[in-house]
């Protein structure tokens, strides 16, 4: 009988020192990167079986379970909407922000696409979206929620076995998270010689 086939060991090095160093810097990367990079970058990390933090600093809340994380980016995504039909927001823009629909969806990736329309379009026109009522802190909120999802998804998903595709995935998914960190920390950290070497370390894994 064949045995079976044992997955590759793929190289997550760089992936965990990127996200430690964006962790350890995070108020300088935050508004350099895409939304989401650093908690997507964890789950990829996890995906391919290495603990984004392998040393976390005690005590530690655990991160919300898939549940959970839907949960709450329902509840934001609902809020939003109900904020825009109150403001009696024309219905093109009722649209854009997708509360022209009754309920998010139920799904993890149909919430994830919900709340990201809110986020595209708030973040493309932020008067709007205060004259809807609609706060940046409302919007950050939102886009940690979808990453919380995102992440609980993945792991969900590695906790019941990945296939070789969805590894690959993640692997090319963390190979771009390490080139944009690493790129944001060089310019973020252009006049600091010891903390740019650090993310100038971060080169591009080759392969991909």
């Amino acid at each position: 009988m064949a045995k079976p086939k044992t997955p590759v060991v793929i190289d997550t090095s760089a992936g965990s020192k990127a996200y430690a160093l964006a962790v350890q810097h995070k108020a300088a990367l935050d508004p350099r990167l895409p939304a989401g990079t650093v908690p997507n970058l964890a789950a990829d990390l996890t995906i391919l079986g290495a603990d984004p933090s392998p040393t976390p600093p005690p005590p530690q809340t655990p991160p919300p379970t898939l549940a959970e994380a839907m949960a709450a980016a329902v509840t934001l995504v609902s809020a939003i909407h109900e904020a825009v039909r109150g403001a009696q927001a024309k219905s093109d823009v009722r649209k854009a922000y997708g509360a022209s629909s009754k309920t998010p969806g139920k799904e993890a990736s149909a919430l994830v696409a919900d709340g990201e329309k809110i986020v595209t379009r708030a973040q493309a026109n932020p008067s709007e979206a205060l004259s809807l009522g609609i706060l940046p802190t409302d919007v950050a909120a939102l886009v940690q929620a979808l990453a919380d999802v995102t992440a609980a998804e993945a792991a969900a998903k590695g906790h019941a076995g990945t296939t070789g595709k969805e590894r690959h995935a993640a692997e090319a998914r963390m190979h771009e998270a390490v080139a944009r960190i690493s790129g944001a920390g060089v310019l973020a950290f252009a006049t600091n010689a010891a903390v740019r070497a650090e993310f100038a370390a971060l080169k591009p894994m080759k392969n991909v």
